[in-house]
């Protein structure tokens, strides 16, 4: 298919054609398919209350919203072994390993019980992934204000949560003189390091308003319109646009190895009190006929356009209707 497909629809009643640009990844009926998705998850989290103070404590507080980074050991795994441990199911003729998000959901629950997921997909400006897990959970977790290089994050302070997660003082003086070493006796997460951060309402997430505008950052980002034209771009790797760059193996690593870049469920929705759409009762009007390229689109739009023209033309000549 080409770079611009349009869908093509007809009005079973009035016989109409309407022709829409197909979705695909980075144009901008995706970004903004993926600009509504965040605008609903951020509404939803907006009006809720996941966290609440510890008396007796000025920096600590108890939340029920954790926000999860990984990354991959890239001395040990290529790109495209990482991308395809993303994975639910294995590649045909090929032995890479998959799966491994739905093993460290299964250790986290584990360590945290019960729990809603949001599991995002996203690359990091070498092309590697970066997955974040955004976890809902039922116990609220103790959570302490944590301020380092003007950036300040709410870390879990929890002693034995800490040390079934690898996080504990110990670990971590370990990661600091053997970072090798600490990835392989984590006991979540032994494909890289790992990030976990408690979400407390009013606070920014790595600069961001909120973990949702975060975690939507690449993908609600168009790559088409004003000037940018995708097959000019040339290699990733000469893009000198940081967010860019990344945005574009993003939407890569995901078409390549069949990943979904953002994945939650119905629990995770009601969980968070979102609104789903209605779905229009009875049979629709509209029937979807087909998809078009691009050039055949404008032999159809400038087709059209000489129709109206020619109508314009028609009316005016006979003293018809007022224009």
């Amino acid at each position: 298919m080409s770079a611009c497909d349009y869908n093509h629809f007809k009005n079973l009643e009035t016989g109409e054609d309407v022709y829409a640009l197909q979705s695909k990844r980075g144009n901008v009926v995706h970004a903004a398919r993926k600009s509504k998705q965040r605008d609903q998850i951020c509404e939803a989290l907006d009006g809720q209350e996941f966290d609440y103070p510890m008396k007796g404590f000025k920096n600590r507080r108890m939340t029920r919203l954790l926000f999860l980074t990984f990354s991959f050991d890239q001395t040990k795994y290529s790109m495209e072994e990482a991308w395809a441990m993303l994975r639910a199911s294995p590649i045909e003729g090929f032995d890479y390993r998959y799966g491994e998000l739905n093993k460290l959901n299964a250790r986290l629950s584990k360590i945290f019980g019960k729990h809603a997921k949001l599991t995002v997909k996203e690359a990091q400006q070498n092309g590697y992934p970066a997955p974040h897990m955004l976890l809902l959970l039922e116990q609220p977790v103790m959570v302490q204000l944590h301020e380092h290089n003007g950036i300040t994050t709410w870390r879990i302070c929890d002693p034995k949560i800490l040390r079934k997660l690898g996080k504990d003082t110990a670990t971590r003086k370990m990661a600091y003189n053997d970072p090798m070493k600490a990835i392989q006796i984590n006991p979540v997460w032994k494909n890289g390091f790992m990030d976990v951060q408690g979400i407390v309402k009013g606070y920014k997430v790595k600069r961001r308003k909120n973990v949702a505008t975060y975690i939507f950052k690449y993908l609600t980002k168009c790559l088409t319109g004003e000037g940018l034209d995708v097959k000019d771009i040339g290699p990733f790797y000469n893009i000198e646009d940081k967010g860019l760059r990344t945005t574009m193996y993003t939407h890569l690593g995901n078409k390549c190895f069949r990943t979904r870049d953002i994945v939650y469920g119905k629990h995770f929705k009601d969980r968070i009190g979102m609104k789903c759409e209605s779905t229009p009762e009875g049979p629709s009007i509209w029937k979807r006929i087909r998809i078009i390229p691009d050039f055949i689109y404008e032999i159809r739009r400038k087709a059209a356009e000489k129709e109206r023209i020619a109508e314009f033309k028609r009316k005016f000549a006979t003293g018809g209707e007022n224009v």
